[in-house]
Protein backbone atom coordinates (compact mmCIF):
# COMPACT_ATOMS: atom_id res chain seq x y z
CA UNK A 1 0.00 0.00 0.00
CA UNK A 2 1.15 3.50 -0.34
CA UNK A 3 1.66 5.51 2.77
CA UNK A 4 2.59 9.00 2.88
CA UNK A 5 3.51 10.70 6.16
CA UNK A 6 2.85 14.52 6.55
CA UNK A 7 5.20 15.53 9.53
CA UNK A 8 3.79 18.59 11.36
CA UNK A 9 6.51 21.84 12.29
CA UNK A 10 4.78 24.80 12.31
CA UNK A 11 4.17 25.38 15.85
CA UNK A 12 5.16 28.27 17.88
CA UNK A 13 6.72 26.67 21.00
CA UNK A 14 4.48 29.27 23.35
CA UNK A 15 5.71 27.21 26.77
CA UNK A 16 8.77 27.13 25.91
CA UNK A 17 10.30 30.24 27.04
CA UNK A 18 10.93 31.62 23.61
CA UNK A 19 12.58 28.72 22.43
CA UNK A 20 11.86 27.08 18.95
CA UNK A 21 11.37 23.55 20.19
CA UNK A 22 11.93 21.70 17.16
CA UNK A 23 15.56 23.37 16.80
CA UNK A 24 16.73 22.21 20.20
CA UNK A 25 19.74 19.93 20.36
CA UNK A 26 18.77 16.06 19.81
CA UNK A 27 20.90 13.25 18.80
CA UNK A 28 23.95 15.16 16.87
CA UNK A 29 21.32 16.65 15.22
CA UNK A 30 18.05 18.85 16.07
CA UNK A 31 14.62 17.35 16.98
CA UNK A 32 12.87 17.71 13.94
CA UNK A 33 16.17 16.66 12.04
CA UNK A 34 15.76 13.43 14.30
CA UNK A 35 12.35 12.83 13.94
CA UNK A 36 12.37 12.91 10.30
CA UNK A 37 14.82 10.54 10.02
CA UNK A 38 13.54 8.01 11.53
CA UNK A 39 9.92 8.39 9.53
CA UNK A 40 12.24 8.08 6.23
CA UNK A 41 13.85 5.07 7.61
CA UNK A 42 10.75 3.05 7.78
CA UNK A 43 10.10 4.25 3.64
CA UNK A 44 6.77 5.46 3.89
CA UNK A 45 6.55 8.04 0.37
CA UNK A 46 5.93 11.01 0.52
CA UNK A 47 7.44 12.21 3.45
CA UNK A 48 6.29 16.08 3.33
CA UNK A 49 7.08 18.02 6.43
CA UNK A 50 4.08 21.34 6.71
CA UNK A 51 6.02 24.47 8.22
CA UNK A 52 4.77 27.30 9.50
CA UNK A 53 6.81 29.77 12.62
CA UNK A 54 10.34 30.46 11.31
CA UNK A 55 9.97 28.37 8.64
CA UNK A 56 13.25 29.37 7.11
CA UNK A 57 15.15 28.02 10.57
CA UNK A 58 13.03 24.68 10.33
CA UNK A 59 13.59 24.11 6.94
CA UNK A 60 17.67 24.37 7.28
CA UNK A 61 17.31 21.34 9.47
CA UNK A 62 15.19 19.51 7.40
CA UNK A 63 17.02 16.38 5.64
CA UNK A 64 17.26 16.26 2.10
CA UNK A 65 15.45 13.09 1.53
CA UNK A 66 12.58 14.84 2.65
CA UNK A 67 10.01 14.62 -0.47
CA UNK A 68 8.01 17.63 0.24
CA UNK A 69 7.89 20.84 2.14
CA UNK A 70 4.23 22.91 2.60
CA UNK A 71 4.61 26.06 4.18
CA UNK A 72 1.32 26.71 6.34
CA UNK A 73 0.86 30.81 5.90
CA UNK A 74 -1.95 29.71 8.53
CA UNK A 75 -0.12 28.33 11.21
CA UNK A 76 -1.53 30.31 14.00
CA UNK A 77 -4.67 28.64 13.57
CA UNK A 78 -3.16 25.54 15.15
CA UNK A 79 -2.33 22.03 14.21
CA UNK A 80 -5.86 21.46 11.91
CA UNK A 81 -4.96 24.06 9.44
CA UNK A 82 -1.52 22.04 9.41
CA UNK A 83 -2.85 18.64 8.92
CA UNK A 84 -5.37 20.26 6.20
CA UNK A 85 -2.20 21.60 4.48
CA UNK A 86 -0.59 18.61 4.57
CA UNK A 87 -3.56 16.21 2.95
CA UNK A 88 -4.02 18.85 0.19
CA UNK A 89 -0.46 18.38 -1.18
CA UNK A 90 -0.85 14.11 -1.54
CA UNK A 91 -1.60 12.95 -4.58
CA UNK A 92 -4.83 10.45 -5.67
CA UNK A 93 -2.96 7.08 -4.82
CA UNK A 94 -2.17 7.64 -1.95
CA UNK A 95 -4.20 4.93 0.32
CA UNK A 96 -2.89 6.27 3.59
CA UNK A 97 -1.14 8.32 5.51
CA UNK A 98 0.41 8.85 9.17
CA UNK A 99 -0.05 11.60 10.92
CA UNK A 100 3.50 12.98 12.72
CA UNK A 101 3.95 15.42 15.42
CA UNK A 102 7.55 17.22 14.86
CA UNK A 103 8.12 16.98 18.39
CA UNK A 104 8.37 13.41 19.99
CA UNK A 105 11.94 12.78 19.24
CA UNK A 106 11.71 9.20 20.80
CA UNK A 107 9.21 7.67 18.74
CA UNK A 108 11.11 4.53 16.82
CA UNK A 109 11.35 2.88 14.04
CA UNK A 110 10.01 -0.27 15.35
CA UNK A 111 7.20 1.48 16.69
CA UNK A 112 6.36 3.46 12.88
CA UNK A 113 6.86 -0.35 11.55
CA UNK A 114 4.16 -1.91 14.01
CA UNK A 115 1.37 0.59 12.93
CA UNK A 116 2.36 0.35 8.89
CA UNK A 117 1.96 -3.48 9.55
CA UNK A 118 -1.30 -2.84 11.31
CA UNK A 119 -2.41 -0.82 8.66
CA UNK A 120 -1.50 -2.81 5.73
CA UNK A 121 -3.38 -6.27 7.67
CA UNK A 122 -6.44 -4.14 7.45
CA UNK A 123 -5.51 -3.08 3.73
CA UNK A 124 -6.08 0.86 4.68
CA UNK A 125 -9.73 0.27 5.92
CA UNK A 126 -9.09 1.02 9.69
CA UNK A 127 -7.24 4.39 11.36
CA UNK A 128 -4.61 2.71 13.13
CA UNK A 129 -2.83 4.25 16.06
CA UNK A 130 -0.59 3.69 19.51
CA UNK A 131 -1.55 2.52 22.95
CA UNK A 132 0.23 3.11 26.00
CA UNK A 133 -1.72 1.36 28.93
CA UNK A 134 -4.84 3.15 27.84
CA UNK A 135 -3.67 6.11 26.78
CA UNK A 136 -4.36 7.09 22.98
CA UNK A 137 -0.90 8.42 21.34
CA UNK A 138 0.36 9.80 18.35
CA UNK A 139 1.38 8.81 15.06
CA UNK A 140 -2.08 8.03 14.03
CA UNK A 141 -2.51 6.33 10.37
CA UNK A 142 -5.76 7.74 8.39
CA UNK A 143 -7.18 5.96 5.20
CA UNK A 144 -8.22 7.92 2.44
CA UNK A 145 -11.72 7.40 2.89
CA UNK A 146 -11.19 9.65 5.93
CA UNK A 147 -8.98 12.51 3.98
CA UNK A 148 -12.71 14.28 3.08
CA UNK A 149 -13.40 14.56 6.42
CA UNK A 150 -10.38 15.42 7.69
CA UNK A 151 -10.16 18.74 5.00
CA UNK A 152 -13.50 20.02 5.88
CA UNK A 153 -13.24 19.59 9.71
CA UNK A 154 -13.56 22.65 12.03
CA UNK A 155 -11.45 23.40 15.02
CA UNK A 156 -8.29 22.34 16.33
CA UNK A 157 -9.24 18.62 17.06
CA UNK A 158 -10.73 17.30 13.89
CA UNK A 159 -8.87 14.28 13.86
CA UNK A 160 -9.33 13.14 17.49
CA UNK A 161 -13.51 14.37 16.45
CA UNK A 162 -13.16 11.65 13.64
CA UNK A 163 -11.79 8.91 15.83
CA UNK A 164 -14.75 9.53 18.11
CA UNK A 165 -17.30 9.18 15.41
CA UNK A 166 -16.03 6.21 13.64
CA UNK A 167 -14.83 4.27 17.60
CA UNK A 168 -15.38 0.86 15.37
CA UNK A 169 -12.93 2.07 13.01
CA UNK A 170 -10.30 2.86 14.81
CA UNK A 171 -7.49 0.13 15.94
CA UNK A 172 -5.08 1.21 18.86
CA UNK A 173 -2.06 -1.43 18.91
CA UNK A 174 -0.17 -1.62 21.94
CA UNK A 175 3.11 -0.58 22.83
CA UNK A 176 5.31 -0.92 26.04
CA UNK A 177 7.21 2.50 25.72
CA UNK A 178 6.09 6.06 27.15
CA UNK A 179 7.49 6.81 23.25
CA UNK A 180 3.95 7.44 21.54
CA UNK A 181 2.77 10.15 24.57
CA UNK A 182 5.58 12.31 25.44
CA UNK A 183 5.93 15.46 23.23
CA UNK A 184 8.25 18.05 23.97
CA UNK A 185 6.45 21.11 24.74
CA UNK A 186 8.77 22.71 27.94
CA UNK A 187 11.72 22.75 29.22
CA UNK A 188 10.74 19.90 31.54
CA UNK A 189 9.61 17.72 28.52
CA UNK A 190 12.91 18.34 26.77
CA UNK A 191 14.82 17.45 29.91
CA UNK A 192 12.88 14.62 30.12
CA UNK A 193 13.03 13.30 26.66
CA UNK A 194 16.80 13.89 27.01
CA UNK A 195 17.05 11.84 29.97
CA UNK A 196 15.32 9.23 27.90
CA UNK A 197 17.23 9.54 24.63
CA UNK A 198 17.87 5.54 24.26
Amino acid sequence: MKISAIILAAGESTRMGGKNKLLLPYNNGSIITHVCRTVLNTGLSPVIVVTGFENSRVEKELPSEINGIVYNNDWKRGMASSIYMGISALSEDIQGSMIVLGDMPLITKLTLDLLICEFNHHQGGKIVYPLYGNRQGNPVIFPRKYFHEILTANGDRGCKKILKKYPGDGIGVSVESDEVVLDCDTQDDYFLIKSEKP
